[in-house]
């Protein structure tokens, strides 16, 4: 298994010169994960790797503070640097109103993401493997996912890298075991209390045993011939909504009447991309309609309501729009604006609703996505940040703070500037805690400003999409 994977998996997810931090849990799958990388790196020193490992404890079973330990003395054996969270999971999911595995990975993933900044990791690994793999795949296909959802776990997406995906479980434990490498069992896995444990603890094996029992490499393969498809067509959706999609004035979008002449694959998808780029939704809007709009969205002055838009056919094509986008209106002037946020993650890009563009808080300057406007942060004030930055709309009562000035009104700051009132409830603001750090093209506040030249930075950027 490791010969296979240095000869063919490794060299082609990790660059030379790549420092990787390795998300261990303690778990067979996470340990032989780190082994390997660990032994990769000192079989291959040419290609000049540094490892870190990170882990997380829950702080929801008894056994978890030994499982950190013990993470913790294999980081130490290896000679590989150990970071430690700490978080109570429980009470994070019930603060955010989320199911325990939803907040859990996300509180984790962010963390992930902090310790690849502050230790200038270019790659994170995890130790998701084959049964991972089949179980995803089946869990989307009993919810009715289409190819996105069916293509699975990517190998190698978005610098995060799975070298495992191809290997059973039972060949990592059995690794483990032969390079007496210690590991702990996490029981809640073996609950079926949540539908992925179900599904690998009762349909797999009823799989494997009555239908194929080599049923997860098979569909391990049509999750790689399925992600080879939606590559393909994902290329081909860009370049259709070039031709057919168009924001067409304050909060709306257009989808040309001649995109119903493209096949279902693509006009589906452009119908999915008008109503993620003005909900904010990544994901758009669900089946049935999409179904709808695919049969009625050539019918001039048919018109429809949707979960959070609303639709209207017209001679020139379907048009998206918000549905209440008078959420509040503005102290100083006769206009009105809709009401979102969006919290911004390291290192991704966040869909502006009805404005066309993204954002995102990145550890270096994106030049060639299309950015209109850019600033620097302090690295260091961000990651220590203990609430999320922000990007929304204008709010009665904003402030931004200037060292030399103290806090001065956004009307203010606009009126100085001189812009134009029909456009200032169009402009993002990057915000922190209520108060507004960045006006993109417009002013920029003293809060969360670089140290020095020399000092590490964060870079806010927003684009087009």
């Amino acid at each position: 298994m490791y010969a296979d994977l240095k000869a063919e998996v490794l060299p082609e997810m990790i660059p030379s010169g790549s420092t990787i931090l390795i998300a261990v849990s303690g778990g067979p799958d996470s340990v032989a994960l780190a082994h390997i990388l660990y032994r990769y790196t000192q079989d291959s020193p040419e290609q000049n790797l540094a490892l870190y490992i990170s882990h997380v404890n829950h702080q929801v079973r008894k056994e978890a503070a030994a499982e950190a330990e013990l993470v913790r003395n294999l980081a130490e054996d290896w000679g590989v640097p150990f970071i430690l969270h700490e978080f109570k999971a429980k009470e994070y999911a019930a603060s955010c109103q989320k199911s325990f595995q939803e907040a859990a990975r996300e509180w984790r993933y962010a963390r992930f993401k902090e310790d690849m900044v502050k230790y200038g990791c270019n790659l994170l690994a995890t130790a998701h493997h084959l049964g991972d793999q089949a179980e995803t795949v089946l869990y989307r296909l009993l919810r009715g996912s289409g190819t996105a959802g069916l293509a699975g776990i990517y190998p190698a997406k978005e610098g995060i890298i799975r070298p495992l995906l191809g290997i059973r479980k039972e060949d990592l434990i059995a690794y483990c075991h032969e390079n007496g490498l210690p590991y702990a069992l996490d029981k809640s896995n073996y609950e079926p209390f949540y539908a992925r444990n179900r599904i690998r603890l009762e349909l797999i094996p009823e799989l494997e045993n009555k239908y194929n029992k080599k049923i997860q490499e098979a569909l391990g393969r049509t999750a790689e011939l399925l992600r080879w498809d939606e590559d393909y067509i994902s290329s081909q959706v860009s370049q259709a909504w070039v031709k057919y999609g168009k924001q067409k004035g304050h909060g709306s979008y257009l989808l040309a009447a001649e995109a119903w002449e493209l096949p279902p694959a693509i006009l589906s998808r452009l119908l999915r991309l008008s109503a993620a780029l003005l909900s904010g939704e990544p994901r758009g809007i669900e089946y049935k309609f999409i179904k709808l709009l695919m049969k009625e969205g050539r019918k001039t002055g048919w018109k429809q309501n949707l979960p959070g838009l609303k639709v209207e056919a017209c001679r020139e094509g379907l048009l998206f729009s918000l549905p209440e986008k008078v959420a509040r209106e503005s102290s100083d002037q006769n206009q009105f604006a809709w009401d979102w946020e969006v919290s911004l993650t390291l290192n991704e890009w966040h869909l502006l609703p009805g404005l066309g563009l993204k954002a995102g808080i990145f550890t270096e300057l994106k030049r060639d996505e299309g950015i209109l406007w850019w600033t620097e942060l302090s690295q260091k004030q961000v990651l220590e940040l203990k609430k999320p930055l922000i990007c929304r709309l204008r709010r009665p009562g904003d402030r931004m703070y200037f060292a030399n000035l103290g806090h001065k009104t956004i009307k203010k700051v606009f009126q100085d500037k001189q812009i134009p009132e029909e456009k200032r409830g169009r402009i993002p603001f990057l915000v922190l805690d209520g108060l507004v750090v960045w006006i993109p093209g417009v002013s920029r506040s003293d809060v969360l400003l670089p140290e020095n030249e020399s000092a590490l930075k964060l870079y806010g950027i927003i684009a087009k999409v």
